[in-house]
């Protein structure tokens, strides 16, 4: 069988599609398997293996765009699938998923359907975009915000944002909490213990802001967040965040203090917060002693 065919359906539903090969063969494929690309009706791809699925079906476990090829031959389909020193085109579509992805931090399969079905759906794209969840994931360091634990999912539209906090702290929960940077304190709050509950969050305040969330609720159920109404999203001070400015000590406390943990959470809240220079080779030189490494810090 080629290992090169073209993208013939997509099932934005569930993120799944099908190929089809040059010989008739049909392979089945999901979101997660394209990479670097977002695919499309008419895309010709490379297989880059396969794997039995749901009740024997072939099924893709990478694929690569490749240039477009209809009505060329089978000289240009199989030039199109090696190597070639021409740069790619551009991705006519948003890459979200892919960006995450890249990015190797703790994200769970809900926010990875979630992301992944709205780079294919504008319908969904712009529902998020509504309840005030601009996605655009990037490091925290993009936005002028110094907690290197912090990884930006999506924007509030007023300039502060949602994320996923990466600490090593938090490895012990089952996923990664959900927290809320303000960009006018620079204050990270926790928000929820995982996607399905921040999502819930996020439509219940919506709803509450007199907007119709129907139409988004079911989308985002059909993917996996709880259908069930939830409670609005609410900031909450945690013990595994950074010391606000009532609670934070001066820098030379925190510079003789004996407990390790506690030592952590002030010199972090003064790097991330105060760019206090002292407190900077202090920080690094505990995140070494513990084997910490703290993205872009």
């Amino acid at each position: 069988m080629s290992d090169v065919g073209t993208i013939t359906e997509i099932e934005p539903e569930d993120q799944l599609g099908w190929i089809e090969m040059p010989n008739g063969d049909r392979v089945r494929f999901g979101g997660t398997a394209c990479k670097g690309f977002v695919p499309e009706i008419g895309m010709t791809v490379k297989v880059l293996g396969t794997k039995p699925g749901y009740g024997g079906t072939v099924k893709a476990t990478g694929l690569e765009k490749v240039a477009d090829v209809a009505g060329k031959g089978p000289a240009a389909v199989a030039a199109a699938a090696g190597k070639s020193s021409a740069p790619a085109p551009a991705p006519k579509r948003r890459t979200n998923l892919h960006t995450v992805q890249n990015a190797g931090i703790r994200a769970d399969e809900l926010l990875l359907k979630i992301l992944g079905r709205a780079d294919m759906d504008d319908t969904l794209h712009a529902d998020l975009e509504s309840l005030m969840f601009e996605v655009q994931p990037m490091p925290a360091s993009e936005l002028d915000c110094h907690n290197p634990w912090l990884y930006v999912v999506a924007m509030n539209g007023g300039g502060s944002a949602y994320g996923l906090y990466q600490h090593p702290v938090v490895a012990q929960f089952p996923q990664a909490p959900w927290v809320f940077w303000d960009h006018e304190t620079d204050h990270v709050r926790y928000l929820a213990a995982d996607t399905g509950a921040f999502f819930q969050g996020i439509l219940a305040d919506g709803e509450a802001a007199g907007q119709d969330v129907s139409r988004a609720r079911q989308t985002l159920s059909m993917l996996g967040v709880p259908a069930a109404p939830g409670a609005q999203l609410v900031e909450q001070k945690m013990t595994w965040l950074p010391p606000e400015d009532d609670e934070l000590r001066p820098l030379d406390e925190y510079l003789g203090e004996s407990d390790g943990a506690e030592m952590e959470r002030g010199l972090l809240a003064y790097v991330s917060r105060k760019q206090e220079t002292r407190a900077v080779q202090p920080l690094k030189s505990l995140y070494q002693a513990w084997g910490w490494n703290a993205p872009g810090f």
